[in-house]
């Protein structure tokens, strides 16, 4: 009798084990292709990012007023607004296009800026999506003083599309540290949020 259940057991593993091999080998290879994908998201945005300071261009007078120009909106497309270039001599205009959206990221439009008397062109490019708008004010919270702890006060989360309130909490303190509260800041047109972390000082 156990000789029977032995040779079913046998042939449950035997049977099973090519299903469950190649399932692991399937998922490795996703996950090795997903891998890849990162990695060429990254190598792409440090090259739009070296290809922004190599293109930066410089002009003794302000650029004119953007030209309007008319576009409708299309499906997984987003709208790159036209702008002018530097030839040397001249500003050029350059018409704006469609380029295709890209999960996570939004596109920043190229600019103007003014650095020490000229003005220099800042290529547009794609980078992390965020918020665009500043976070609602800081709610009131109360809570009590603890004898060891450290009230790290509540902030907002950006959540996909919305805000969102995370409640705060308390840390237990750290001899000859003080908490700096988490924060946003405003860089290249979008919120980022810069964590909370323990500082030197009192």
């Amino acid at each position: 009798m156990n000789w029977k259940r032995l040779l079913i057991a046998a042939l449950i593993v035997t049977t099973a084990s090519p299903a469950f091999a190649d399932r692991w080998s399937k998922d490795r290879r996703e996950d090795r292709r997903e891998d890849r994908r990162e990695r060429r998201e990254d190598r792409h945005e440090r090259r739009e990012e070296r290809r922004d300071e190599r293109r930066d261009r410089r002009a003794h007078r302000a650029p004119p007023a953007l030209r309007t120009e008319r576009w409708e909106r299309r499906p997984g497309q987003v709208w790159v607004t036209g702008h002018w270039d530097w030839n040397g001599d001249d500003y050029v205009w350059t018409g704006g296009r469609y380029e295709r959206e890209r999960r996570g990221y939004r596109w920043r439009e190229p600019r103007w800026e003014q650095r020490d008397g000229v003005y220099v062109s800042v290529d547009g490019g794609w980078i992390s999506a965020g918020p665009a708008s500043a976070p609602p004010a800081l709610r009131v919270e109360r809570y009590d003083n603890r004898a060891g702890y450290v009230w790290v006060r509540g902030s907002w989360n950006w959540s996909g599309d919305q805000w969102a309130w995370a409640p705060g909490h308390y840390e237990r303190s750290r001899a000859g540290h003080r908490w700096r509260d988490r924060r946003w800041e405003q860089r290249d047109g979008a919120w980022i949020s810069v964590d909370g972390s323990w500082e030197v000082g009192n």
